[in-house]
């Protein structure tokens, strides 16, 4: 694919344009920089300063798409929202990018001025999460309600997110529903959060095309410095999960020289969007580009990838040159929803099944109590788990993202609610609707 064939004519001076949607819609590769609202310890003026900085060298890129990604930062209540950071920058670029809007810490009453900021500032591409697990949290406004929000105002270009980095059946299986329920709402473009795993990433190509869920798609990808590589292997992150041999990698890495480090950096970039390009992904989100430079180095990175692996033979050939050996090692012993991924692209002519999925683990009296002990219409819909009640961040229409690896809530060692929820229907042969059902 040349490069004329991933460019988008952008005409800033028609009104009530969405650059962003249009890039999404036409299907050309794309790159989100993200950026994130500052904390207090930033004055204003120089918040604003170097985010115009970044947003001037993002608008002069012509090799690719290119627009920037305002993460939220709800837990300071005397900081700026996501959406009131993004009304500051350039009128006429703010259609061209996305910009994150948070539930923690707001009620639906909050989420509704928040969204008629953004829509008096023109900021209209949105993406809906639920924000981090937190304390102290006087509200909540969990992800679902406030992607219906969205969808019912007019003019607005709402997506989603998703950790497709599950390793544990029954939380992959959830997270892969209440993406399909949200695609079946609409949903304009949904976000991978950070991971590692290019079989995941295949796997859930793979998921969507079987159930033809047809959604632009994003992966967020980690441009990592030293000191942010360190703090990762020493402190981790919810829903990141990083294998044995990733974490001996990032270990050599960190004994480079800096200019050394940079290059395996900008490499493994290169390789990352090559895979998002030929696996069926509309763009990147990165993460950690927050200078100038390397986001001109960052958009070389991606446009080499793309245009050196133009088939899947060229993907195959650079993937086990460069990126099996950190990952297959790291991974391949987990729960995986289909076989023969990253050894073949999606096969129409025979589509593959799932795997089949494990004993879930419920006992007869359990299945009993289950189906005959709740009478209330909720607990019945949910398999005699009260999902609301017991999730820490009172999700109702879907697990999170910080699942961790092994099916636990991310809060502490109970299993996740909905996991607990889908290893229930399962046993109670009830799990073939679920996507209807999370609707």
């Amino acid at each position: 694919m040349g490069s004329n064939d991933l460019q988008l004519e952008m005409n800033f001076s028609e009104k009530q344009q969405n650059s962003f949607r249009k890039t999404v819609e036409s299907g050309a590769f794309s790159l989100l920089i993200e950026s994130s609202v500052p904390g207090p310890q930033l004055p204003a003026r120089d918040a604003m300063k170097q985010l115009r900085v970044l947003e001037e060298e993002i608008a002069g890129i012509s090799a690719l798409p290119c627009g920037m990604a305002i993460v939220d930062r709800p837990g300071n209540p005397e900081g700026w929202s996501g959406i009131e950071f993004a009304s500051q920058m350039s009128e006429e670029l703010r259609d061209r990018h996305l910009v994150y809007l948070s539930g923690f810490n707001r009620d639906p009453g909050e989420i509704d001025r928040q969204l008629a900021i953004a829509g008096n500032s023109g900021n209209f591409n949105i993406a809906c999460v639920s924000g981090d697990l937190g304390e102290g949290a006087a509200a909540r406004t969990d992800s679902g309600q406030i992607f219906k929000k969205v969808m019912a105002k007019k003019g607005f270009f709402g997506g989603v997110t998703v950790n497709p980095y599950q390793y544990d059946p029954w939380a992959l299986t959830a997270q892969y529903s209440k993406l399909g329920a949200r695609i079946l709402s609409d949903a304009g473009f949904f976000i991978a959060q950070t991971g590692w795993d290019t079989l995941k990433l295949q796997s859930l190509s793979w998921y969507l095309l079987s159930h033809d869920f047809y959604a632009p798609g994003f992966v967020r990808l980690l441009f990592l410095t030293p000191e942010r590589m360190k703090h990762l292997l020493e402190h981790g992150q919810p829903g990141i999960i990083i294998g044995k041999e990733l974490r001996r990698t990032m270990e050599r890495e960190l004994k480079l020289d800096r200019v050394l480090f940079d290059v395996a950096q900008f490499t493994r970039l290169e390789r990352q969007a090559a895979a998002c390009r030929i696996l069926g992904f509309s763009g990147i989100q990165l993460c950690g580009a927050d200078h100038p430079k390397i986001v001109a180095e960052a958009v070389n990175a991606v446009r080499k990838g793309i245009d050196s692996c133009t088939t899947f033979e060229d993907f195959l050939e650079c993937y086990h040159n460069g990126m099996a050996e950190s990952e297959v090692n790291s991974f391949h012993l987990k729960f995986q929803l289909f076989d023969r991924v990253l050894k073949r692209p999606y096969p129409f002519d025979d589509p593959p099944s799932p795997a089949e999925l494990p004993d879930p683990g419920v006992t007869f009296w359990e299945k009993t109590a289950v189906r005959f002990s709740r009478k209330d219409a909720f607990a019945k819909n949910r398999q005699g788990v009260s999902t609301a009640m017991k999730c820490p961040k009172h999700n109702t229409l879907g697990p999170c993202g910080g699942v961790r690896h092994d099916g636990r809530c991310e809060s502490g060692s109970q299993e996740c609610v909905y996991r607990k929820w889908f290893r229930f229907a399962h046993a109670c042969d009830a799990l073939s609707g679920i996507e209807k059902e999370m609707i």
